[in-house]
Parts: structure tokens; sequence; C-alpha cells
């Protein structure tokens, strides 16, 4: 226990290689079910994990307009891709459009505008349910993997962004490892104080 201490405090304090305290990328599934003849997206984050928010069997449902089913639900369309007709463009990306397999990145900006995000998959084509899943991202989350399995048919056509509630205030990195710094060196100066005064 204390070995695991001590090596979550020199993680904290910054002071050995990043990698070393790093956790492994989690990996979520969405619909996450036990059958093995349904159509299985999984979006990779690091270093904590998304959340299968919902799915569904008609693309049509999102859509990105009005009638997407997150925006009847509250949640506001960041971005499309890859159409570039949308205000913020620039806040989202995707790769592989027609494959089963790609990346996405998120800017710092999305999470400056709103509290959550979700990514919507939708995939073209097909004859596997689901046709559609939306994730919501862990917190400040800018870049991760997706892919969808089966195969079978139905290549990614389209993902959205979507956002609700009031943008997050994050504490730079530099800051953050600043601080934690700070409050270690100050509980060493303090302990050393104590023990050079009289009992």
């Amino acid at each position: 226990m204390r070995q695991l201490l001590r090596v979550g405090v020199i993680c904290a304090a910054g002071l050995i290689l990043p990698a070393v305290c790093r956790a492994a990328p989690i990996s979520v599934n969405c619909p996450n079910t036990s059958v093995t003849t349904d159509r299985e997206f999984t979006l990779t984050t690091d270093p904590t994990g998304g959340t299968c928010l919902t799915y569904g069997n008609d693309p049509n449902q999102l859509n990105a307009n009005s009638s997407d089913v997150m925006v009847l639900a509250g949640w506001t369309v960041i971005d499309k891709d890859p159409d570039a007709t949308f205000t913020h463009d620039d806040w989202f990306a995707v790769t592989g459009v027609g494959g089963t397999a790609g990346t996405f990145t998120v800017s710092s900006a999305a999470w400056s505008a709103f509290s959550q995000l979700a990514i919507g998959l939708v995939v073209g084509g097909g004859q596997t349910d689901p046709k559609w899943v939306v994730f919501l991202l862990p917190v400040g989350e800018t870049s991760g993997l997706w892919s969808d399995l089966p195969i079978e048919g139905g290549g990614l056509s389209h993902a959205n962004l979507y956002g609700i509630g009031g943008g997050i205030t994050a504490v730079p990195e530099p800051a953050t490892l600043f601080m934690v710094g700070s409050g270690l060196a100050g509980l060493v100066m303090r302990r050393r104080k104590a023990a050079c005064l009289p009992q």
C-alpha cells in the first residue's frame, strides 16, 4: 500500500516519466449486448472511458437537424463530419468515413462552450443493427478511436458532435503540476520544521 501511495505521489508531482503514471486507454462498447449477431460500436479514450448513451436502428434519427433524437432530448448539434456547413466545423473531425474504424478529435473550444459532449456515429447501409450510437465523452476528452463490428456492410456515413450545459473551466496542466508540486514541497517543509522543534 505504501509503495502504491509513493508512486501516486511521485506521479502527481510529475517527477517521473508521464508514460509510467498514465493509465491504459479504455474501450467502451455500445450497445454492449451479449448477442453476437448485432453491430457493436467501440469508442476508445484515454485515460478514462466514455459511456454508451443511446443507440437505434434508423439512421435518419441521427440526422443533425431539428428531428435528431439528441436535439429532441435537449442537446445542441455542434458539428457534423464530413459536412463542412456547420458554424463550428473546426471543433470536430473524424477519420475513417466509409470504413469501420478511425479516429476523432474535439477542440478544447467545444469544452469551453459545453459541460458535456457526445459523439454520434452513423453507418450507411448494411443489414446489421444498430445503425447508430451516441457515446458520452469523458469530461475534457479531445481525441480517441472509434470502430464498429461486424464489418458486414455499412461503413461510417457521418459523425455528429453534440453539446449540452455550460462550459467547464479547466486548470491548465502546467498550473496543475505547479500547484501539486507546491503543495508537496510545503508538506515536506512543514514536516522538517516540526522535526526540528523541541518535543
